[in-house]
């Protein structure tokens, strides 16, 4: 069974965080958005708006549309 878009692009997110060696309060810090909403976003429990996609990407120096590419099934 695939996976949900929002679990996806959590997974991706994470990915993007650990690989800059952050823990989700560094992502949240940079990104200017809660640590428990980070952590919701990297769950797939929450669906992300483009505010906070756009300050995610910025935050990882990257643009919304890399963290969206070829997400779905």
């Amino acid at each position: 069974m695939a996976t949900d878009i929002c679990v996806r692009l959590g997974k991706r997110i994470r990915a993007l965080r650990k690989s800059r060696g952050w823990r989700q309060i560094d992502l949240a810090a940079h990104a200017n958005i809660g640590k428990n909403h980070i952590s919701e976003l990297e769950r797939g429990a929450r669906e992300i708006g483009l505010r906070n996609l756009e300050a995610i990407a910025k935050a990882l120096e990257t643009t919304p549309g890399a963290l969206l590419r070829n997400l779905s099934d």
